[in-house]
């Protein structure tokens, strides 16, 4: 089975009224990708970092499924990611409700594995995440199109 690993994490800022994803891909033997974006919707901005999120974790399962993984293990530090889906946590607004109805969804397509890891907690590429997210509100120009993960930024170590 094709499987990728993919760390998500989401930020917000206040003060440009923005919230970001970030997602780290680390397929197999390829070198490890970026993808990040931003976002500002009235309703979306109530859910601050957590809209980025889903956003983040909805993106990755669509350039796994772009890609012809059959398989994502998702990678976050926010409960939510898992638990609208599995249905341990009720999706009380809109938002939520639609971030799991699309993940269940694309369910079917694509096995989803979630695993909790803890925020801040020098989990390397759960730190890069972040980075990557917070990059995402300052660079990011929307919701970038879904792509290949081949076709997304490479990630170059300092």
């Amino acid at each position: 089975m094709k499987e990728i690993n993919v760390y998500v994490d989401g930020s917000y800022n206040d003060v440009i009224k923005k919230y970001a994803f970030g997602c780290v891909f680390l397929p197999e033997g390829e070198p490890v990708r970026l993808a990040f974006g931003n976002g500002d919707h009235p309703e979306s901005l109530k859910q601050r970092n957590v809209t980025g999120e889903m956003l983040g974790a909805m993106y990755a399962v669509q350039c796994a499924r772009k890609s012809g993984y059959e398989c994502i293990h998702i990678f976050y530090d926010y409960s939510g990611i898992e638990c609208w889906v599995t249905g341990a946590w009720k999706s009380k607004n809109d938002l939520t409700k639609k971030y799991a109805q699309a993940m269940r969804g694309w369910g079917a397509d694509i096995r989803i594995v979630f695993h909790k890891v803890p925020a801040h907690s020098h989990v390397e590429y759960n730190e890069l995440a972040d980075e990557v997210a917070k990059r995402g509100l300052t660079e990011g120009a929307g919701i970038p199109p879904v792509r290949a993960i081949s076709e997304l930024e490479a990630y170059e170590k300092i």
